[in-house]
């Protein structure tokens, strides 16, 4: 999967409610802990919202194991955070799409999940 190239596309057309914006693989590290050799894209918002794009393209399948629990804990402490200072955000963590598919990860927290899960179909065969 074209990392770089689905999350611009997710970030395109599907509808956020606050600007994300890109953050540098470099900062990543922050977040979770992510794998070597890997492509990764990621957006986020200002801080306003809890939404953001994350697409990570492992090399191999253990690789994305790993990241994804790594992701999860992320997600989780975002959500105790959120249900916290911003309930609504919350929720839509909840609905939020995390997916691993072969070896990349997805993580899109959005309220337009439909419209994500119709672009995410297109890069992910």
């Amino acid at each position: 999967v074209n990392a770089q190239g689905l999350a611009q596309a997710l970030l395109e057309k599907t509808s956020f409610d606050a600007e994300l914006t890109a953050v540098p693989n470099e900062e990543l590290g922050y977040y979770f802990q992510l794998p070597e050799k890997c492509d990764a894209a990621a957006y986020m918002s200002s801080g306003s919202t809890a939404e953001e794009i994350f697409v990570i393209e492992c090399y191999d399948g253990t690789s994305a194991a790993a990241l994804r629990t790594s992701m999860q804990a992320f997600l989780d402490s975002q959500k105790t955070e959120m249900e916290r200072y911003l309930p609504a955000e919350a929720d839509r963590i909840n609905g939020a799409i995390f997916e691993t598919y072969g070896t990349c990860v997805v993580l899109c927290v959005t309220s337009d999940t439909d419209a994500a899960r119709s672009i995410i179909k297109e890069y992910v065969k």
